[in-house]
């Protein structure tokens, strides 16, 4: 009987921990967001880009489908920007 209940009082403090914890990192990220991280409508974590040619940070599956310059990945926050951008070179 004590070994089950000295489970339930593990279980209920894991709990407790694991929901606190989950509590403090969302106030955290709302207080210091990340530069390279952008919270989903579904809680996830997504890598922010950077556009090329106007600097503005947008989720990676948002960005314009980026192109290839020099062996490197350019990604654009819209398509007026990516024309931009290669009008420039």
């Amino acid at each position: 009987m004590f070994k089950i209940l000295f489970l339930i009082i593990i279980l209920f403090i894991f709990i407790t921990v694991y929901s606190f914890k989950k509590k403090i990192d969302g106030i955290l990220d709302s207080i210091f967001p990340s530069k390279n991280r952008h919270r989903t409508n579904k809680g996830d974590l997504e890598e922010l880009v950077q556009c090329d040619n106007c600097g503005v940070y947008v989720p990676k599956s948002q960005a314009v489908k980026k192109i290839r310059w020099k062996g490197e990945d350019l990604y654009f926050c819209s398509p007026k920007c990516k024309e931009e951008y290669k009008n420039k070179q």
